[in-house]
């Protein structure tokens, strides 16, 4: 009893005697967190079982587990989930604190930007991440790589909390929806992990490439196998026609890979020989008077904005690097503004907030373009339709069917393509005439439909009907767009000349030629059957799809 109490006085003297730098501004003795997970539903009540549907919100926080306290410089993490089973539909940020979806992981990264630090008082609310349950099964959320930077730049780990098991419906997956959904994550995590170039002269033995056709027919296998997966009803023999397609279609691009020619690899003697060293003789041991190829160490990558919204982050405006070696962007942009592309040499890219280029062989232009973000909750980064929503919301071409919705599975109407198009056509002003006995003047497709008549790209069904409620089909929605191309004054000659659909008899008279059209400008792509499934009704995401596609064309 003793011997512990002299413990005790002895752990009370030295407290009492720590420095004061260890409460200071700096780095300080003793200075170590944890992170912690809440799940709860929408209520806000702790929840760990779930009904597939049911949103899930995902809290994390920061705790001190040792006596030090400092001001925070950096901090990155990583919350693991299975996609599978969940989708992640939205991030709610906090602070200063970036979060980013990406193939089942939800990044966490802080940068102070100033200099100052801030008092990590700030990671008490990490961030929330929200989750839709969408297939039966059990996973944990988990944590790792979860790191702080002080003030000495030192790198802090961070001991994550236990793991959080969530069930969601059975908690029993499905096999063969698994299986798929698996290989359609694999083939997109290969495809973001290649170069896709045309020809490029910077990619060297044992690098390769891809070709940009080669990459567009993966991404048109991976686009259908994902309808697959994402209909409910699907059957065990489309899902397993999907896994096979797909398999095929991978199977094919891996297949396509070239790889590049051998590297002249650079050495100091290369280097002196090439600026005239006084050795005399050339890199490749031939004779002085055959002169070798001069090589350049250094080049330059410098970034911009084109159109505002955003800015490149302090220092990687202009910079010198290393040949052969990568070149990092750190792109900001504006309050409601993301990224929207990276431009490089004039190739662009989908738009990231850190953008690396993975070689540097010649001077880089690298442009930056921002873009404002939607208000809707109903879509999310990863979805296969996103760029497409995006790109029709801020083009003014689609609004919302709420200030906060896009229903990107709900059926696009006949009344909405018709808007669409007046929109894409600037409005033009008109005068209401009584055409259509179901469109009455007044109504917010009375000037877009009438438009559309005038224009010649639309008819009706006949017998002074429009019907702009009804569903459109895929074949209607192809002529309206070969019809508005027409009057536009494009190019309308389709480069094939036979469908190999399954259904291609299915096509109505009045719109084989337009779908030929379609198809061959890549506006129209069939399903994971092989079929083309004309008559089908298509919608709001696949037809804003088809939009940005025409669009593309212009």
């Amino acid at each position: 009893m003793m011997k512990q109490l002299k413990v005790i006085l002895c752990m009370l003297l030295l407290v009492a005697t720590l420095p004061s730098y260890v409460y200071g501004a700096d780095d300080a003795a003793d200075l170590s967190y944890r992170v912690d997970i809440t799940v709860t539903d929408s209520s806000g009540s702790p929840k760990f079982s779930f009904d597939v549907g049911e949103n899930i919100f995902v809290k994390l926080s920061l705790a001190y587990t040792g006596a030090g306290k400092a001001p925070v410089y950096g901090f990155q993490g990583k919350l693991h989930f299975d996609s599978y089973v969940v989708k992640n539909t939205s991030v709610k940020m906090e602070k200063d604190i970036s979060m980013n979806y990406s193939y089942g992981d939800i990044n966490y990264v802080y940068l102070d930007m100033t200099a100052n630090g801030k008092d990590d008082e700030i990671m008490k609310n990490i961030g929330t991440a929200v989750f839709q349950a969408r297939n039966n099964g059990t996973f944990d959320f988990s944590l790792s790589n979860f790191l702080i930077t002080n003030k000495d730049a030192t790198l802090r780990g961070i001991e994550p909390f236990e793991d959080v098991q969530i069930v969601v419906g059975s908690g029993v997956k499905e096999i063969s929806k698994s299986s798929l959904y698996e290989d359609i994550e694999a083939a997109k995590a290969y495809l973001a992990s290649v170069t896709i170039a045309d020809n490029p002269k910077v990619i060297y033995y044992p690098d390769f490439w891809y070709t940009t056709k080669s990459a567009q027919n993966l991404r048109s296998a991976i686009s259908k196998a994902e309808a697959v997966f994402e209909n409910e009803n699907a059957l065990d023999t489309e899902i397993s026609e999907a896994i096979d397609l797909l398999e095929i279609a991978f199977s094919n691009f891996e297949n396509s890979k070239i790889v590049g020619p051998k590297r002249w690899v650079i050495t100091d003697e290369d280097s002196n020989a090439s600026n005239g060293g006084s050795n005399g003789s050339n890199p490749s041991g031939g004779s002085s008077g055959s002169e070798g190829p001069k090589h350049q160490l250094n080049y330059t990558v410098n970034a911009s904005v084109k159109g505002g919204n955003g800015k490149i982050a302090d220092g990687f405006e202009n910079q010198t690097i290393r040949a052969t070696t990568s070149a990092t962007i750190r792109v900001i942009p504006d309050e409601g503004f993301e990224t929207e592309y990276i431009i490089v040499n004039g190739e662009k890219f989908i738009g990231r907030d850190i953008y690396t280029i993975p070689e540097i062989s010649r001077d880089t232009t690298v442009v930056v373009t921002f873009v404002r973000k939607t208000p809707f909750t109903d879509i999310a980064h990863d979805d296969w339709f996103y760029f497409s929503a995006r790109y029709v919301y801020n083009a003014g071409l689609f609004t919302g069917t709420s200030e906060t919705e896009f229903s990107p599975s709900k059926n696009m109407s006949r009344a909405m393509l018709a808007t669409a198009l007046y929109r894409m056509d600037n409005q033009p002003n008109v005068k209401f005439a009584d055409v259509f006995s179901d469109v009455q003047s007044g109504r917010w497709y009375s000037d877009p439909i009438i438009w559309a008549n005038e224009s010649k790209i639309v008819n009706g069904y006949g017998k002074g009907i429009f019907a702009p409620k009804v569903s459109i089909t895929r074949e209607q929605i192809a002529v309206m767009l070969y019809r508005y191309a027409e009057s536009k004054g494009l190019s309308l000659q389709s480069e094939i000349s036979t469908l190999s659909f399954k259904d291609a008899d299915k096509i109505s008279a009045f719109a084989k030629e337009s779908i030929h059209w379609a198809v061959s400008k890549g506006i129209m792509n069939g399903n994971s059957d092989l079929t083309l499934n004309p008559s089908g009704l298509a919608t709001r995401a696949e037809v804003a799809t088809m939009i940005q596609r025409f669009k593309e064309l212009e």
